[in-house]
């Protein structure tokens, strides 16, 4: 009889203490296959992360998704495993790396475990799957890894345990099994909505030594495992991290310094070889190698999100084009479990970076790249505490940063840039209420005007001269804007009256408050972020739009978060020309130097790598290829954007190609 639910036949297992921290077991599942099945999916759940081996062969790297999908609930990877079976006697096994700790991007559990089940092999998790406890693994001193990331370093003690990337197990006995599915803390497991990560074969380089010190050049930014190939005496120990591994804070925190993920290994003796399978981010890996041991070959394994680049945007001048490439490559490396701000510093889903990347990704990247921009809206709106949405959901270290999350909301949001290329009004359904809850948390003067609302952090952008209160208004009624868009596409007349009134109000005061005749000041300073906004927002009329221009072709406050709202509104009041000028003067340093990714500020301040950098991308697809949805006019059924390919002649602004698919 077929069952009725998922895992209903399954049970959580592990070896005898399923609550060590930075644990690692191995699993073997023995089983026979008298026929060949057209197709044999396999259903795994698991704390924390896990590699899959059918018959030796390597089916599933760096498995298991970060929880949460919804507050206190994990998710379930699908395997089709028949492309790796044999008829008669077939093994699988697994490698779960448990954490027990959180950070941005991932919400800790204190109970590791393991779940599978194959209903078409009758293979369920349960005592007559053998476990093992990893022999060779043990924890590094100081330093470890930066709060804000999960995990742990990796070591291995070659003299411990043979390294071989599929585990071998001695003859076992059964795993305990910890916990029926269901049970708490695992909580409800609900389906991965974003592929597997694609995984590389091995690729061994050209390497430089000078004394202990081999440094391996990637070919470009990547995530990666590292490898190598040794001979030694035994007992040497070899380190291992990425040449972004100490990174700064970022523009005004520069003084504080974060530690990434390294590895370190203890030889045997004799020829061996290992793979660190933690992924790490960088240019070049840096191996710390004792004199006595002879290096045979260095490497890596590349892995990451599977999206592929469909979008290309080329035009005759060739510091334009390495822009685009660098803008490519630093939105593929801000992705994995989620859309995320850095990979070497961070890895939060800070939403303001997703806001700037949701463009882009529809611009440039295919259908996969927007189901991981899908689960982004999904995990802020669905683990929003209470009424307030925060950013860096999933992780522990989740914030409420107003001006981000009203940024997510906007006409210039992650949600309205989504819904313009899909037109999924499920999506509207989804983030209507929650939106129209979080702006009435918003209290009012007796003008209607808004009073501060700090959330964990009141924070609009780095550095200095920021207009705090200009830009709370001009994002808070581009919200409500959008707020009464989607009441419109869902025909839902709920919240009409106080959207209407708070939009209202605003229009009435903004001018009067804020208007100098020059540019639009709360009276501390001129602002080119606040004036752009209060163009993007609707506030600043149109007779205005000359002397803002002035403002904004000579004042250059805005980080490289803040530049891409510049640069639009710029090109929104039809000033593209200034615009482009200003992108190129302001982006000199970043094209012209040797990463291959964009900084996190226009001076190197923070990381060399940061998703809210690559706003040019959306700028020279949108405005200067010409090519953008409208959200004013639509209809119920809308072409997606994607798969676009432009060249652009800068002299009269000539499109030569543009291909829409």
């Amino acid at each position: 009889m077929k069952k009725e639910k998922l895992f209903e036949n399954s049970a959580w297992i592990w070896a005898e203490d399923n609550r060590r921290k930075n644990d690692r077991v191995y699993f073997r599942r023995r089983f026979r296959v008298e026929k060949l099945p057209p197709r044999a999916l396999l259903r795994v759940g698991c704390e924390t992360k896990y590699w899959l081996f059918v018959n030796g062969r390597l089916a599933v790297f760096d498995g298991g998704l970060f929880r949460e999908s919804l507050p206190g609930c994990g998710y379930y990877d699908e395997t089709d495993i028949s492309p790796y079976l044999r008829e008669g006697e077939n093994e699988m096994v697994f490698h779960v790396w448990f954490f027990g700790n959180g950070g941005r991007n991932n919400t800790a559990i204190d109970c590791a475990g393991l779940l599978f089940e194959c209903e078409e092999l009758s293979l369920f998790s349960g005592a007559d799957t053998e476990a093992e406890r990893a022999h060779g693994y043990y924890s590094t001193a100081e330093r470890e890894p930066s709060y804000l990331y999960g995990g742990y370093n990796v070591a291995f003690d070659g003299r411990k345990e043979k390294f071989t990337l599929c585990p071998v197990l001695a003859a076992g006995k059964g795993a305990a099994v910890v916990g029926r599915f269901g049970d708490a803390p695992w909580g409800k497991l609900l389906p991965r909505p974003v592929p597997p990560l694609f995984f590389s074969d091995i690729h061994t380089a050209a390497y430089v030594r000078q004394g202990e010190k081999a440094t391996v050049r990637l070919p470009y930014a990547m995530q990666f495992t590292p490898y190598l190939k040794v001979k030694a005496a035994g007992g040497e120990k070899i380190g291992i991290q990425s040449d972004r591994y100490l990174v700064h804070g970022g523009p005004g925190g520069t003084q504080d310094l974060y530690a990434g993920h390294r590895a370190e290994y203890i030889c045997a003796a004799g020829e061996q070889e290992f793979e660190s399978l933690d992924w790490i981010f960088g240019e070049q890996i840096e191996f710390t190698v004792p004199a006595t041991v002879e290096i045979v070959a260095l490497g890596w394994r590349e892995s990451g999100y599977a999206s592929e680049v469909v979008g290309k945007f080329v035009c005759d001048d060739a510091r334009v084009n390495r822009l685009m490439e660098k803008c490519v490559r630093t939105l593929k490396v801000c992705m994995r479990e989620n859309y995320m701000d850095c990979p070497d510093r961070e890895r939060g889903q800070w939403i303001g970076d997703v806001s700037v990347q949701a463009p882009q990704v529809l611009y440039l990247l295919d259908d996969n790249g927007r189901l991981l921009l899908k689960k982004a809206i999904f995990d802020f709106i669905r683990l929003r505490k209470g009424d307030v949405l925060v950013g860096n959901v999933p992780g522990d270290h989740f914030s409420e940063l107003p001006a981000q999350s009203l940024n997510a909301i906007s006409e210039w949001g992650m949600v309205a840039a989504y819904y313009a290329a899909t037109g999924e009004k499920e999506m509207l359904s989804l983030c209507f209420e929650p939106a129209v809850a979080y702006l009435k948390l918003w209290q009012t003067d007796k003008d209607g005007m808004l009073l501060p609302r700090r959330g964990d952090w009141r924070w609009f952008d780095h550095l200095y001269n920021i207009d705090e209160e200009v830009l709370e208004h001009c994002w808070y009624y581009s919200a409500l804007r959008f707020a009464s868009f989607m009441a419109k596409e869902l025909k839902d007349g709920r919240f009409d009256a106080f959207l209407s009134a708070r939009m209202g109000a605003i229009e009435k005061n903004f001018a009067a408050r804020y208007w100098n005749g020059r540019y639009y000041t709360s009276g501390k300073c001129a602002d080119d972020r606040a004036n752009a906004m209060a163009v993007l927002s609707g506030l600043c009329p149109k007779e205005n739009f000359e002397v803002v221009r002035e403002l904004l072709t000579s004042v250059f406050c805005s980080s490289t978060y803040m530049e891409y709202y510049v640069l639009c509104a710029l090109c929104e009041m039809g000033c593209k020309e200034q615009a482009f000028r200003r992108m190129m003067s302001r982006y000199e340093p970043l094209i012209d130097n040797e990463n291959t990714t964009l900084w996190e500020d226009f001076f190197n301040l923070g990381t060399m790598n940061h998703a809210w950098t690559g706003g040019p991308a959306t700028i020279l697809f949108r405005y200067f290829a010409g090519v953008a949805p409208d959200l004013s006019v639509r209809e119920t059924d809308i072409a997606p954007l994607r798969r676009i390919e432009c060249c652009f002649r800068r002299k009269g602004e000539n499109v030569s190609v543009v291909k829409e698919q």
